[in-house]
């Protein structure tokens, strides 16, 4: 028989640590007791010893519980820590849950762990100029909750051969005292800290449904927070903590946010932009000007806010049409359009001096990046996801399948051309700034970005049907591209992980096609529309319903058949009256001109064909064609 939850529960001692160590009647106030209250003492209540758990093991030493998600038994999730058992041997740990206070030295390295892996990957939460000096001034709980995201991504000496039972001591505890007090009301920005730091540790750990309610938690006190406090004046604590809990709600709870709102507080403080580096390099075109801008000197965290914001907002309107939004994109009155202009709104903001040619990212060395990794983790950040964004937007499979009435009415031509001609131009992108930060190792650990790529992938994996030998040579080198970022992040998330794995599905089914295409003149690829949709869908709740009915047999869900035609006609220009022209390889990589020379992208009824209407909300029995 199964046991019930409370019978899970560990009870806790009435008695604190620091009284039992001294022997003295521990008054029992939780969270802290008046007695280390009164001495400034950091208080622990630590569980009863469980008769079914052997000693030393890490569930002794915490508080709270200890629940198995689901989503673990499909997708194996990666190390809560670094794997130190070598090192433990030679240097054992000094770490014990008796004193669990960290030294000054080696709060110093997680920090530096934390500029390097955490800051703007993707919260801003703490200033970096500040942090190694204020970890000593936090509350015990928030500091222990930051050793705990720290840890996750790298160990130190004092912990080698204990980190996961560290990470558990610290995460419980510091959990514990955060719902303790939310529950209450409290809105104290320690609180509001903490319980974003407890988020990301959950989504590491692939506790995606706690993670989902801590969210909402922390975006329900901080609107407590601002509707209580009118006039208070902003600091720039609560601005990173304010902005860390939108981009928690639109990076991982896109279609249920409560943090829109006009009176949210300042955008953090950005640093300057770095000094201009060469002016012969990759990222020069000298056929852009900036004579037509207006220098609005926005700061590259408001900027990059802005981006996270549209994105958000795109892939809420995506998860409204997965579930039957009816939608005429073309309309003036549109969800498509009303998203379009917001997005054109937030990239007037962005200041011409963040531009790529500007700026001259690919042409720096990994230590100028790393010696400001302040200004370049949002910079990258703000590039993806501006690309990112517009590509789902225009992404073809809702374009052409999503968006097709019941009445069969085919959306205008024109207009198709557009989204298609948008879609390969951002989805290229994208894949042309992660290989950037490929070839001069700078490192990301960021899961909107991996996000982000997942969502992108399907852009390739359309178009590597085409007949044109560039846009399919392309798209698939831009796959693959995809796939070894999101193998990269998904040592660090495990729903990042689960992307992986149904975009390699998704692959796996039409590989031979992909083949046959080559020497074909057509490609039929069946394949089940589920699988790019669970690939658009960012939300980790999708993550915590277990194992993904897009994996499961053949033969329990739809499928689909997509007939590709690679016979490209009507092109602007007379393809006879052309003259092929060389062109050096480094401008196709590096020149935006270059992203789309010798494409000449057909009309869509003659690249994918006609494509009748697909129901791609409600599942059936039978085979839908996508295109015939």
């Amino acid at each position: 028989m199964k046991r019930t939850l409370a019978s899970k529960r560990r009870r806790v001692r009435h008695s604190c640590e620091r009284c039992r160590q001294k022997k003295t009647k521990c008054p029992s106030e939780k969270p802290v007791c008046s007695f280390c209250r009164r001495l400034g003492q950091t208080c622990v209540y630590l569980p009863r010893r469980n008769p079914d758990v052997r000693k030393g093991t890490a569930s002794k030493v915490c508080l709270g519980y200890s629940p198995t998600d689901d989503f673990t038994n499909t997708v194996e999730a990666p190390l809560a820590s670094p794997d130190t058992s070598d090192l433990a041997q030679a240097y054992p740990s000094t770490w014990l849950p008796s004193d669990p206070e960290a030294p000054p030295d080696v709060l110093h390295h997680l920090a530096h762990v934390y500029r390097e892996m955490i800051y703007f990957q993707p919260l801003p939460l703490f200033n970096l100029h500040h942090l190694e000096d204020q970890l000593l001034s936090f509350p015990y709980y928030l500091r222990w909750g930051f050793i705990a995201l720290s840890l996750h991504y790298e160990s130190h000496s004092f912990y080698w051969g204990r980190e996961s039972e560290a990470i558990e001591f610290y995460t419980t505890c510091s959990r514990n005292i955060a719902m303790e007090l939310s529950t209450e009301g409290t809105t104290n920005v320690e609180i509001l800290r903490l319980l974003c730091l407890l988020a990301i540790c959950e989504i590491i750990d692939g506790q995606h449904a706690r993670a989902w309610m801590t969210i909402g938690a922390a975006s329900r006190l901080e609107a407590l927070r601002i509707s209580s406090t009118r006039h208070a004046v902003t600091t720039d604590a609560i601005s990173r903590c304010h902005w860390s809990i939108m981009i928690l709600e639109k990076a991982f709870t896109p279609n249920f946010t409560n943090l829109e709102t006009i009176r949210r507080p300042d955008f953090p403080s950005s640093p300057p932009p770095p000094a201009p580096a060469s002016l012969t390099g990759k990222s020069q075109c000298p056929g852009l000007s900036d004579a037509h801008e207006i220098d609005s000197h926005q700061g590259i965290n408001k900027c990059s806010l802005y981006a996270i914001s549209a994105w958000g907002d795109i892939v809420s309107y995506l998860g409204d049409i997965r579930d039957g939004l009816v939608d005429c994109p073309w309309l003036s009155t549109s969800k498509y359009a009303q998203l379009s202009v917001k997005f054109y709104e937030k990239e007037i903001t962005l200041s011409c001096q963040h531009l790529l040619r500007h700026v001259s990212f690919p042409d720096r060395s990994l230590s100028e990046l790393s010696e400001n990794r302040e200004y370049w983790s949002p910079w990258i950040l703000t590039q993806i996801i501006s690309h990112a964004a517009k590509a789902a937007l225009d992404n073809p499979f809702i374009q052409l399948v999503a968006h097709r009435s019941d009445k069969g009415v085919s959306q205008p031509r024109s207009f198709l051309q557009q989204t298609v001609d948008q879609a390969l131009f951002n989805y290229q992108w994208v894949a042309r700034l992660v290989q950037m930060c490929e070839d001069v190792q700078f490192s990301i650990c960021d899961p909107l970005i991996g996000y982000a790529v997942a969502t992108t992938a399907t852009i390739p994996w359309l178009f590597q049907f085409a007949r044109d030998a560039e846009v399919a040579a392309k798209a698939k080198e831009n796959l693959i591209t995809f796939e070894r970022v999101l193998a990269q992040l998904s040592s660090y998330w495990p729903h990042i992980a689960h992307k992986l794995k149904i975009l390699q599905e998704l692959q796996s089914g039409v590989g031979e096609k992909v083949q046959q295409a080559g020497v074909a003149e057509t490609a039929t690829v069946r394949f089940r529309p589920e699988l790019l949709w669970d690939l658009l869908d960012p939300s980790i709740a999708q993550a915590s319903q277990g194992p993904n009915t897009s994996m499961s047999t053949d033969g329990a869900l739809p499928s689909a058949t997509l007939h590709v035609t690679t016979t490209l006609i009507h092109p602007v220009a007379d393809p006879d009256a052309q003259t092929p022209k060389p062109v050096d390889s480094m401008a196709l990589d590096y020149s935006s001109q270059a992203l789309f020379e010798g494409f000449n992208v057909p009309f869509l009824d003659e690249f994918l064909g006609l494509i009748p209407m697909v129901d791609t909300s409600v599942p059936s029995s039978s085979n839908q064609t996508l295109a015939e």
